[in-house]
Formats: structure tokens, C-alpha cells, sequence
């Protein structure tokens, strides 16, 4: 620091200690000193009385207590990659309430001592760090005002000490994405009475089954329990919770069916119980009608898809891959207005796609894979041009692809593979800008290739259908070229400089004229059969 920089700074203090706002300088005077054990890091450049006199201009720093309302009550510095541990004279700022160092690169154990005594504070994220250890037993000594505390996604390890429980103000525990271990303390977290938000996901406790005592959290509308080793089944006395929003218990060792009250809660809009062996039918009647994500993939449900979910007008994402589900897609879901991304597959559906299905929704993604529906496609896909992939091999459709589909401008993939289509694949297809992949052997499509291909598409598989024409002359994004069994003439190139990303490449089976060495494919391993 120059001379004449620290001169300022002294007088600036000096005044600052004179006037009415005394209380407010020292305020100033510790944010220097968070900075200063920080390194000094650029991210903070602009706190700097001397360029910038006013402490409640600083990056993250909020003002609004005293008598001149310029005492700090907030310090949020989130996602400025700030190194370090968290300073110790965090809490000589007497009114924060509010201190947010999520989305940085901070390192440690828990910095009990420096914030035990911030005796104001209500609102504490460290999250998305590389904070370490054990939580110490006397957690405590936060803030009895403490509503909000967020840890997740660091790497704290241990058991979750029963000392949480103490924090009675809490409205949001956040302990997921760490290494905690052992059994977390059930009956002393059921007694946060207020708290909305609880989060334990993705930690590897012991297994055990879903707390029964959480049902008396009645405030709760976010609960967050993945990933955690829990067994049992989904407890009936969650009914209780009737301000549920998200409810999350994936990829567990849960067992039993889905009780009846998951289908009928009337504030549920996010429900997520993939990834575990749930069984039973779904039930015919479904009132829960402000599902927005409905997700019990990979499962062992069976039954058939409730007609009812075509009242579920709020709803966007349907997931019900990977289970046993049998009967057709209700005609209702087609009429959904938000449906933007539906993924049935791998299970035993038959029938056909309701034919209306894409004309009054966004709809993104279909993926209905693996399963014994036929017919044909519905033309109605792409009608709102938001659709960007279509996942519907090894079924039995049938008839010619919609001509519309050459017209869906945001289409990436298309994998048709093993059905029984016909007729023309519409050219179009060819030349939509953000297409990558086609893979739609072992079909009956007829059609040509066109000379140049679209530098975005990198995976061709057209086997054991009836293309003919030539060999495209350019494919500067293509990788995988499988064309077998068509009615392909002509030579291929001569040299494949206008093919450089080309690894595989098999020609069987078609009327090609010429002779292929590998030496006509320098500097580079290009697997080729023809």
C-alpha cells in the first residue's frame, strides 16, 4: 500500500471514529480485515474505502441496522472462487444476520469459533466448499436465531451430532451431498417444529428405514432423502405432511407399494421415488393434480398407466421407465398442456402413441423404447417445434415416419431401430442444423443420401433397410458410418480428407463397384468392412 494510500485510509478512519456512526466504522474496519485474511483477493476489489467510501457498496455486503441504518447485516460473496478458511473476525460485525460463502473453494472443519458468536445470525450457507471433519457436538452454540443452515456438498464427515436439534428456530436443515455416516438423530431432528426444508440426501448412513417420527413436521414442504440407505417402505404417516411440494426418496432400498396419499396430496409438484423396488399397481384415481415431475423409473410397479394422469394439468416430466407397466398410454396424457419430456420405456406397453400427443404440450422428448407399441407415429409430434429426440426403437410401428418431422428444426436424435417401418425417410431429415444421430436399422425405409451431410452429425445407422443411390461425398462431423444390407451403388471416395472425423464405416451387403485398401485412409485407424 502506498503512502498517500494509507495516509487516506487513516483519515478516512479517524473521521469516521468522530462522527454519529461510530458503530458503523468498526464495521468497515472488520470487513478489511475478512479481506485482508482472505489475501487481499481481487474478487473484492472494490472493498476499498479509499476509491470506495461507502462499506455498504461493496461487492456482498448489505447494510440496513443502526441508527443510520449502515450497520452490516449481510455478507453474501457466493460463486467468487475465494480460497481459505472463513475469517475470525467475521462476527465484529455485531448486526449480521445473514453470511452466504456457498460456491467457493473455503477449506477446514466446521468454523465453530468464529461463528459461535455471531449471536444475530439467522441465515448461514456454506455449502459447495471443501469444508472437512467431523460437525463438533456443540453445534449448538449457533445462533439461537439460526433459521437457515446450509452445509451440503462439502466433505464433512462422521455422525450428524444430535446438538442440531438445539437450533429450535430452524426453518431449513441442509445436510446433503457429504460423507456423514452412522445414524442421524431422528427423534431430535423431529422436534425442529418449524422447520420447512430438511435435506439429507446422498450421505451414507446406515441402512434404516424412513423415520416415522418425521411425520410430526407438519411445516415441512421440501424433504429431500436420496441416496441414503434407506429401507422399508414410504411411511403412511407422512400423510401428515400436507405442505409437501418436493419429495424425494430415489435411489434408496425402499420396498412396498406407494401409498395412497402420494397420489392424492393436493400441494405435491415434485415427486421423485426412482431407483428403488417399489412395487404394486398404481391406483385408478389420482388427485394429487399439482404434480409438475412425476419420476418412479426403475422400479417393479405393474398395472397399467391411470387414465387420471390426464388430470395433471400442471404436469411436465412423466418418467415411469424400467418398471412392469402394461395396457396402453392414455389417450389423456396427449392432451396435457405442459407435457414437454415423457419416458416410458423398457416396460410391456402396448397399443399405439395417442395419435394427438405432441399438439397441445411442448413436448421435447420421447422415449418409449423397448416396450410392444405399434402403429404408426403420430403426426402431431413436432406440432409446437419443440420436440428434440425421439427414442422409440425395438417396438413394432409401423408405416411411414410423418413428413412434418423434417420440419422439427431443434431435432438431435432420432433412434427408430428395429420396427417395421416403410416407405421414404423424409429428406428433409438430412439437413436439420442441430442433428447428430440417426440410427434407423433394421427397417424398411427407402430414400438417398444426400452428397453433403451436416457437419453436426456424427453417428449414422441406416442397417438392413432400402437405401440406395451413392456414398455421400462429404461428412466432416460424421464418426460412424453403418449402412449394411441397402442398395448403395457406386464407389466410395477415393481418398476421405472430406471425412476427417470417420472411425467406422461398414458397406456390406450394398452394390458398391471399386476396390478399398486401409491405405486409402492415411494417418488415422478407420475400421472399414464393404
Amino acid at each position: 500500500m502506498s503512502t498517500t494510500h494509507l495516509i487516506v485510509l487513516l483519515g478516512f478512519l479517524l473521521l469516521a471514529g468522530t462522527s454519529s456512526s461510530q458503530p458503523t466504522s468498526g464495521d468497515l474496519a472488520t470487513l478489511l480485515a475478512m479481506k485482508k485474511q482472505w489475501g487481499n483477493p481481487m474478487q473484492l476489489a472494490s472493498w476499498d474505502p479509499v476509491s470506495n467510501a461507502d462499506h455498504c457498496n461493496w461487492t456482498g455486503v448489505v447494510c440496513g441496522g443502526g441508527e443510520d441504518r449502515r450497520a452490516v447485516t449481510g455478507v453474501s460473496l457466493s460463486k467468487l472462487n475465494i480460497t481459505g478458511q472463513v475469517p475470525e473476525s467475521v462476527c465484529d460485525l455485531p448486526s449480521l444476520t445473514r453470511f452466504d460463502l456457498s460456491y467457493n473453494n473455503l477449506t477446514g472443519s466446521f468454523p465453530g469459533v468464529p461463528l459461535y458468536a455471531c449471536s444475530h445470525l439467522r441465515f448461514l450457507d456454506l455449502s459447495n466448499n471443501s469444508f472437512h471433519g467431523v460437525l463438533p457436538d456443540d453445534i449448538s452454540r449457533l445462533s439461537p436465531a439460526m433459521e437457515h443452515l446450509n452445509l451440503s456438498s462439502n466433505h464433512f464427515w462422521g455422525t450428524v451430532p444430535a446438538a442440531v436439534g438445539g437450533l429450535q428456530a430452524l426453518r431449513s436443515l441442509r445436510l446433503d451431498t457429504n460423507q456423514f455416516t452412522g445414524y442421524y438423530p431422528t427423534a431430535e431432528i423431529s422436534m425442529l417444529a418449524g422447520i420447512e426444508q430438511l435435506t439429507l440426501a446422498l450421505n451414507p448412513f446406515a441402512p434404516a428405514p424412513a423415520p416415522p417420527e418425521f411425520a410430526k413436521l407438519t411445516n415441512l414442504s421440501y424433504l429431500w432423502m436420496s441416496n441414503m440407505n434407506m429401507t422399508g417402505s414410504i411411511p403412511k404417516a407422512y400423510s401428515s405432511l400436507e405442505n409437501l411440494m418436493l419429495f424425494a426418496m430415489y435411489g434408496n432400498k425402499l420396498t412396498g407399494e406407494i401409498p395412497a396419499w402420494v397420489w392424492q396430496h393436493r400441494k405435491l409438484q415434485l415427486l421423485y421415488l426412482y431407483n428403488n423396488t417399489l412395487t404394486g399397481k398404481l391406483p385408478r384415481k389420482i388427485t394429487s393434480v399439482n404434480l409438475i415431475e412425476l419420476d418412479v423409473s426403475s422400479n417393479n410397479l405393474t398395472g397399467e398407466i391411470p387414465d387420471d394422469f390426464g388430470s395433471l394439468k400442471n404436469l411436465s416430466i412423466l418418467f415411469m421407465y424400467s418398471n412392469q407397466l402394461t395396457g396402453t398410454i392414455p389417450a389423456s396424457i396427449a392432451r396435457l398442456p405442459n407435457l414437454r419430456d415423457i419416458r416410458l420405456f423398457e416396460n410391456n406397453l402396448s397399443g399405439e402413441i395417442p395419435r394427438e400427443l405432441g399438439k397441445h404440450s411442448p413436448l421435447g422428448n420421447l422415449d418409449v423404447c423397448n416396450n410392444n407399441l405399434s402403429g404408426p407415429l403420430p403426426d402431431s409430434l413436432c406440432a409446437n417445434g419443440k420436440l428434440y429426440e425421439i427414442v422409440i426403437f425395438k417396438n413394432h410401428f409401423s408405416g411411414m415416419l410423418p413428413e412434418n418431422l423434417g420440419d422439427c428444426v431443434l431435432l438431435k436424435n432420432i433412434i427408430l431401430s428395429y420396427n417395421r417401418f416403410s416407405g421414404e425417410f423424409p429428406a428433409k431429415i438430412w439437413s436439420l442444423p442441430r442433428l447428430t444421430t440417426v440410427t434407423i436399422d433394421y427397417n424398411g425405409f427407402t430414400g438417398t443420401l444426400p452428397a453433403k451431410l451436416s457437419e453436426n452429425i456424427s453417428l449414422i445407422g441406416i442397417e438392413n433397410n432400402k437405401f440406395s443411390g451413392t456414398f455421400p461425398t462429404s461428412a466432416t462431423g460424421l464418426s460412424v458410418f453403418k449402412a449394411e444390407n441397402n442398395m448403395i451403388s457406386g464407389e466410395l471416395p477415393a481418398e476421405m480428407s472430406k471425412f476427417p472425423n470417420l472411425t467406422e464405416l461398414a458397406m456390406s451387403g450394398n452394390q458398391l463397384t471399386g476396390s478399398y485398401q486401409h491405405q486409402s485412409f492415411c494417418c488415422r485407424s478407420l475400421s472399414i468392412s464393404t
